[in-house]
């Protein structure tokens, strides 16, 4: 769906209330309610896609994205009928949310028809799906009403899994730093504490560059790519050789070449050998190829202590031997939690082919005011008016950490939920935001950050634990520091780039401190 011209987008609409039993009507209501249908296409017999522009006050009072997706079936919606729904938010861009689909059908209307919504409970996924339909006397409720009464009961805050579309907020600059370097053919590692959002930022680049690389359905429209982004999670890769890597990235090259519906068929099982004579057959193309491994540290980091995987620098090698040939070309971009692995000067007992080739991007918190604005847009969605001291509380616990500020929005939810019971309307937060502190901290997606954070500096950056546990026991952090070896000491930095330290006033995020003084075990190393 990359656009429709007007008169193309006029046939289509023409053709959606022709096709459709009920489209004629849902039209009619949609625009009398102020939505500004935007696009419409057949994804498949009997079933169509559309974007609709919501109205402004609809827009803004529950902090929807700049578009609304539509699934319109005639018959029973599938679980591929939402995971083409799914696939139009890559294509999107940043116009649609990751997270709400509206579904009609008339699926109700035939013999013993469940309905809407009792069916796409029992469809797998996480998204909220608003059921718009008729009811029995044939009277289609207005969407907007609709919206008011389905958006609030969803839990919007507690998302756990990389965010797609309209989703990913608070992250312009980063997304735009990211795309520039891609772009220009750099090689980036994206490296953060997990959960910080890390794969979500790649996610909003590589979608824009190369939607097929984001979706799991072909599809008869075919999306312009700039780029062919072959990406892999390394924790699904088969790890015993670096042949086997490839094999695996090449596996990964097939799904998105049929995604993209292109004819080239990349050469099975021929490990670094087919790798590169795939990649050189795109590159001849005149695509660029963009290389994306989540997680890389797996590849250093296998199970039973085993270290990097045999042969692992005659890949990174042969990403930057095709990066030095086609320059601009190629890009690489490597996610994980620091560049350690890739700072020694030899892998495999040969140079390290990466080591001051790859250009560093720390992801730490989202930066004020835009955790503020995320707290709010995600709390009107779900009926809330987060107030000054609920933002400011949220932030001080958080040091807005994007998961851990997601959760405090969830805890405050809750908090909320409890005192005011089937509320609809946008409930003011600051009265119960201090008693939503300890649903906050009893969270296990908190406890499970915390740990993680003290595993890691206490494994691989002592000077930083140090320095951690000494700010937490201080009154006075710029003495602290000091002892440590300065604001750009080793124990400072790793705390900066990890975003655990606030640069302009030396704070640490409250969680931390709570968590040593009631929760971590002992001082002594953990194993991560």
């Amino acid at each position: 769906m990359n656009g429709c011209g007007t008169k193309t987008l006029e046939h289509l609409v023409r053709r959606f209330a022709k096709e459709i039993l009920f489209g004629a009507v849902m039209l009619e209501v949609l625009e009398k309610d102020g939505f500004e249908l935007t696009h419409a296409r057949p994804v498949a017999p009997w079933s169509w896609l559309l974007r609709a522009k919501p109205p402004q006050h609809i827009q803004e009072g529950f902090g929807l994205a700049p578009e609304l997706l539509f699934v319109a079936i005639q018959g029973e919606v599938q679980s591929r009928d939402l995971q083409r729904a799914a696939d139009e938010v890559v294509r999107s861009g940043l116009r649609l949310d990751g997270n709400l689909v509206i579904v009609t059908d008339d699926g109700h209307t035939y013999d013993d028809g469940r309905p809407l919504k009792e069916r796409l409970e029992r469809i797998p996924g996480r998204d909220q799906r608003v059921a718009w339909v008729w009811n029995e006397d044939g009277f289609w409720p207005p969407l907007s009403e609709v919206l008011r009464q389905c958006l609030p009961t969803y839990d919007v805050f507690e998302e756990r899994d990389p965010v797609r579309g309209h989703q990913l907020m608070g992250r312009d600059a980063e997304v735009k730093d990211l795309r520039t370097r891609v772009l220009r053919g750099d090689a980036v590692g994206v490296f953060g504490l997990r959960k910080s959002g890390k794969t979500s930022l790649v996610r909003a680049v590589t979608d824009w560059l190369d939607p097929a690389s984001g979706i799991k359905t072909p599809d008869a429209e075919q999306d312009v790519s700039q780029a062919c982004v072959l990406w892999v999670d390394a924790q699904g890769l088969d790890l015993p050789t670096v042949d086997g890597v490839a094999d695996d990235m090449l596996a990964a090259l097939g799904r998105r070449m049929r995604a993209a519906g292109t004819s080239y068929e990349p050469p099975a099982r021929e490990g670094i050998a087919g790798l590169k004579a795939a990649a050189q057959a795109i590159l001849d193309e005149g695509m660029r190829l963009c290389f994306v491994i989540d997680e890389y540290d797996l590849l250093f980091e296998r199970e039973g202590n085993l270290g990097p995987v045999p042969g692992i620098s005659r890949l990174l090698g042969l990403v930057r031997a095709l990066s030095q040939q086609q320059q601009g070309a190629v890009s690489l971009v490597l996610i994980g939690r620091d560049p350690e692995h890739l700072s020694a000067p030899q892998l495999d007992g040969v140079p390290n082919p990466l080591l001051a080739g790859l250009t560093p991007m720390w992801l730490g918190p989202i930066r004020p005011p835009h955790d503020t604005e995320m707290l709010r847009k995600l709390g009107r969605r779900a009926g809330l008016a987060v107030g000054h001291e609920t933002a400011k509380l949220a932030r001080a616990w958080t040091g807005g950490h994007p998961l851990l500020h997601r959760q405090f929005g969830s805890a405050l939810l809750e908090e909320v939920r409890l005192h005011t019971p089937g509320g609809l309307q946008k409930e003011p937060t600051d009265p119960y935001c201090d008693s939503a502190v300890d649903r906050f901290l009893g969270r296990q997606a908190v406890l499970e950050v915390d740990r993680e954070i003290f595993a890691l500096l206490s494994k691989r950056y002592s000077a930083a634990y140090a320095l951690l546990l000494d700010l937490i026991e201080s009154h006075d952090a710029a003495a602290a520091v000091k002892r440590a070896g300065g604001p750009y000491g080793p124990g400072a930095r790793v705390l900066r780039n990890f975003g655990l330290l606030d640069e302009a006033t030396l704070a640490l995020p409250m969680h931390l401190p709570w968590y040593v003084r009631n929760l971590l075990p002992t001082r002594t190393q953990v194993a991560v």
